[in-house]
């Protein structure tokens, strides 16, 4: 079964190694990690990191992370934007560039201009070896997925998650904000998350059997949840954007309460990542939640808190408790990733054979 998933790989085989990976990832720790970090300034306050698409989404879901464990200034932003139409700022310590691709003239460009006024430590996290922006970088770090050769990365997005929240940890420990016992606190948190990975992938795969034909006739999908979760919420955007093909939206809690609930409609399909934070925020995104239900009865609760859902809710996916919402990430976007695939599938969707195939050659992208 492992080989034949080898060689014909789909999203939900990629998806289902996750956990394996990042377990590689963890226990290679911190040996790659020390050697992308080992001549980063002494005090780095400000870190950059250039991506573009998914890329971006795993970069923001792993930032707040980055800054609470590392006491760092950390801004994402997309390559081609920053190339265009931002300037330098000399302040940057470390640039970390992310590219899945053996070809990326647009990172390679953004990359250059960053250290046009700085004299900031490159990092590459990339699945390629010697490739151009591996022979600029001062350091690689190998995601150790492979290539992942089906156009909707789901591993690679968790790998990027990870190292981007090692790095940090590392960062912290080396700069005397984390002690050993915090750091290996950290890991040991990391280690009980991954090893519920394809508990989730199972759980969600029994959600989407208990609701598939609510979710395949939906019209319009939505996801909610607090500001932690922001790439989250905007993966799953993404995801059900491309896969399914149909309006989707990832809200943080704040943007949906300011505007984004006037689009709800009886058909509306709704999505509420509830975890362990402010209990100010959760106790608004009940409320919120509640008010929903009285326009659509299509309300759709995804858990981390550990509580039973309120009022009998058997439309809550119960998953493993995380206590510290800057991880909760790592397990929230995999029902996500789990329903896109079986979606696509109940649609009739062959996902082997994107749409509009021709379109990046007809816009001259590579």
């Amino acid at each position: 079964m492992i080989l034949m998933m080898m060689n014909n790989p789909t999203m939900l085989s990629y998806i289902r190694r996750e956990q394996p990976v990042l377990e590689r990832l963890l226990s290679s720790y911190p040996r790659q990690i020390t050697d992308a970090l080992a001549d980063t300034p002494q005090h780095p306050q400000h870190w950059l990191i250039l991506a573009t698409g998914s890329r971006i989404n795993a970069a923001n879901t792993a930032r707040l992370y980055m800054q609470k464990t590392a006491a760092l200034q950390v801004t994402v932003a997309a390559a081609d934007l920053y190339l265009t139409y931002e300037e330098a700022d000399p302040s940057v310590d470390v640039i970390i560039g992310i590219s899945l691709t053996a070809n990326d003239p647009t990172m390679l460009a953004a990359i250059k201009k960053a250290r046009t006024n700085s004299n900031a430590h490159t990092i590459i996290i990339t699945d390629q070896k010697d490739t151009a922006l591996t022979e600029i970088a001062d350091a690689t770090c190998d995601l150790l997925t492979g290539k992942e050769n089906v156009p909707y990365i789901t591993l690679s997005f968790q790998a990027i998650v990870l190292t981007l929240m090692l790095l940090a940890v590392r960062s912290a420990t080396d700069r005397n904000i984390l002690t050993e016992l915090g750091a290996n606190q950290e890991l040991d948190e990391f280690s009980f998350l991954i090893e519920n990975m394809n508990p989730t992938v199972q759980r969600a795969n029994d959600f989407y059997r208990k609701f598939t034909i609510d979710f395949t006739n939906a019209p319009q999908f939505t996801s909610i949840g607090a500001n932690v979760l922001a790439g989250t919420l905007a993966e799953m955007q993404a995801k059900f954007t491309e896969i399914l093909r149909v309006p989707t939206h990832g809200y943080s809690l704040a943007s949906f309460t300011h505007g984004g609930f006037m689009g709800t409609h009886e058909n509306h399909c709704q999505f509420y990542i509830e975890i362990n934070t402010d209990p100010a925020v959760m106790a608004q995104l009940q409320a919120v939640k509640k008010y929903e239900a009285r326009l659509t009865p299509h309300i759709y609760t995804i858990s981390l808190t550990g509580d039973q859902p309120t009022v009998n809710d058997d439309q809550t996916l119960q998953l493993e408790a995380v206590t510290d919402p800057y991880k909760a990430p790592l397990l929230a976007i995999i029902p996500f990733q789990v329903l896109a695939w079986f979606i696509a599938k109940s649609r009739g969707i062959n996902l082997n054979h994107p749409m509009y195939e021709d379109f990046q050659t007809a816009i001259n992208l590579q």
